[in-house]
């Protein structure tokens, strides 16, 4: 089957620059991030995608717009596919949540951050969209690397205690082939 969907992840943003989780806080780009995002342009004319959406959060969209210039097709925001909602822990270094033990919360697949979502909240709010919009178009969705972890983790038949702990990169292409009805499935399965 040939791929129809390809998950991009945004690229450096300031929070990740700076090594903070940043969640829904609205992280702008670094330079680096603007000239990762337009040094993908090339790579992604080749896909001809039919459907170009990004989560609203600025380093997404930014970095649609510089990866994909082109007016046609046009560029689509939605909040559905945004990074995890990481509540009290937004702004926080990566560093103090190993020192305190909460990083195996934050890894947790069914556990949240206070007053934040865990990854399965995240994978249920992200596969409904999904499930919603599969109509067989060929879509590039700029998004985030929870978001990534969460659905193509559960796409992909990883354990749920697994799936926190892949790393995707600023700017990764993940590319999927999906049958017709399988977010819907994977929505209605994964518990």
């Amino acid at each position: 089957m040939i791929p129809r969907i390809w998950f991009i992840r945004h690229g450096e943003s300031v929070a990740n620059a700076s090594g903070f989780l940043a969640g829904h806080h609205d992280s702008p780009l670094t330079a680096r991030g603007e000239a990762q995002a337009r040094a993908l342009a090339p790579a992604l004319r080749r896909l001809a995608p039919e459907r170009i959406v990004a989560s609203d959060l600025r380093r997404a969209w930014r970095t649609a717009g510089l990866a994909w210039p082109a007016p046609e097709p046009p560029l689509e925001r939605t909040e559905a596919l945004r990074e995890r909602d990481l509540g009290a822990w937004e702004r926080r270094d990566h560093a103090s949540l190993r020192t305190t033990g909460d990083n195996a919360r934050l890894l947790s697949w069914s556990d949240p951050p206070p007053q934040g979502e865990s990854h399965a909240m995240l994978a249920r709010r992200a596969l409904t969209w999904l499930a919603e919009h599969d109509d067989g178009r060929r879509t590039l969705l700029f998004v985030h690397g929870g978001l990534i972890r969460a659905v193509v983790g559960l796409l992909d038949g990883i354990p749920h205690d697994r799936i926190g702990l892949w790393k995707v990169k600023n700017v990764e292409i993940v590319a999927r082939a999906t049958p017709p009805g399988r977010w819907s499935e994977l929505l209605t399965t994964f518990g």
